[in-house]
């Protein structure tokens, strides 16, 4: 399994559901020029509705890429308050750099419409149940691949 780094972010009453997805926005891609940054922002919504509900609390907004996978978890009420467990530092790396995917948790009955909002401005962000997570890449690939077969007849041929 590839490197995982997590970041937990401050939110309520520290700061708004808004206030909190610029953090991590922020945090996950620094340039405010970029293009990037731009794509996170039209998802603010979606984003938003999630960290409302505290559905990030423990079900992590997920991001992966050519660098480690980033989970990226909401502290609210007065754990913000006092800072308990917040992990706000940059990453070493931005993970929204050359090719991403970014998975946001949502109450399974948001899911739909975040979807369908979410497809229409991002094609790399989507939603998901609050109860899914994202597979690993090495477990898809591997789950994809065809078994291998013998051909005997062939094989004994010589």
């Amino acid at each position: 399994m590839s490197t995982v780094l997590a970041r937990r972010v401050a939110s309520t009453p520290v700061r708004t559901a808004s206030q909190t997805w610029a953090r991590i926005t922020q945090i996950l891609a620094p340039d405010p020029a970029s293009a990037t940054h731009a794509e996170l922002r039209k998802a603010a919504g979606v984003a938003c509705a999630s960290i409302s509900s505290e559905v990030t609390r423990d079900a992590a907004i997920i991001v992966w890429g050519a660098g480690p996978r980033v989970r990226v978890y909401c502290v609210f009420d007065d754990d913000a308050i006092t800072g308990e467990d917040v992990s706000e530092d940059a990453l070493p790396r931005s993970p929204t750099d050359g090719d991403w995917r970014m998975s946001i948790p949502c109450l399974p009955e948001d899911v739909p419409w975040s979807s369908n909002r979410l497809a229409s401005v991002s094609t790399r962000i989507s939603a998901r149940a609050m109860d899914e997570d994202v597979e690993d890449e090495e477990t898809v690939t591997k789950a994809a691949a065809p078994p291998l077969t013998v051909n005997l007849v062939e094989f004994l041929k010589s």
